[in-house]
């Protein structure tokens, strides 16, 4: 059933695709794309997921080089965003990717995402039946009814949308949102790719 669910993200991505050229703008039609095969899961009238059920928002997440470009656009509209990635991407540089578990996203105020729109890939597929086990897993090894159908779908579009990038690959949010948020229009490729890779262990302990 997974790689079924996978490859159903597959080809839903590749279709949104062929629509647009620019990485913001891909990353937004796969996006788009993508929504009404997460709301068609046997599990989708189940989900806890509401404003104020921020747990997945305490877990660490890869984002694609167009998903990091819609993301910079939407937190440079809201002032206290652009310093607060920088402070976290700094504070978290040195710490293995396991220890990001329970680290809330700097995105996140009031129990919700500030830039819900543009939230990546990973933040959209992820949902589960039960908010007291996902509250239980950030202190610890705890069981998660995710809905797996959405989870995979999610996995196979995010897979097709990092390998249409020039910039391609996966990026942990915080480093990668830094250092575009720093970087001159020109350069910010070449600063996604110098980010932290995904499971990436820094090289300072």
């Amino acid at each position: 059933m997974s790689q079924t669910e996978f490859y159903r993200g597959v080809a839903a991505a590749a279709q949104a695709l062929g629509r647009s050229q620019a990485p913001a703008e891909r990353a937004a039609a796969v996006h788009a794309a993508m929504a009404p095969l997460w709301d068609d899961t046997p599990h989708a009238g189940h989900r806890a997921c509401r404003r104020g059920c921020d747990h997945c928002c305490h877990l660490p997440v890869g984002v694609t080089y167009g998903e990091v470009l819609r993301l910079l656009a939407a937190v440079e509209r809201v002032p206290p965003l652009p310093e607060r990635v920088a402070a976290e991407a700094r504070r978290t540089a040195a710490m293995p990717w396991r220890a990001l578990v329970a680290q809330p996203c700097p995105l996140l105020a009031d129990g919700a995402c500030t830039v819900h729109a543009a939230r990546p890939l990973a933040c959209r597929a992820l949902a589960s039946s039960d908010a007291d086990a996902c509250a239980r897993a950030l202190r610890g090894p705890a069981v998660v009814p995710f809905d797996g159908d959405a989870l995979w779908r999610g996995l196979g579009a995010a897979d097709v949308l990092a390998a249409a990038e020039t910039a391609a690959g996966h990026r942990e949010l915080r480093s990668a949102l830094a250092a575009v948020l720093a970087a001159a229009p020109a350069a910010r490729a070449a600063a996604f790719l110098a980010a932290r890779p995904v499971g990436d262990e820094p090289a300072t302990r």
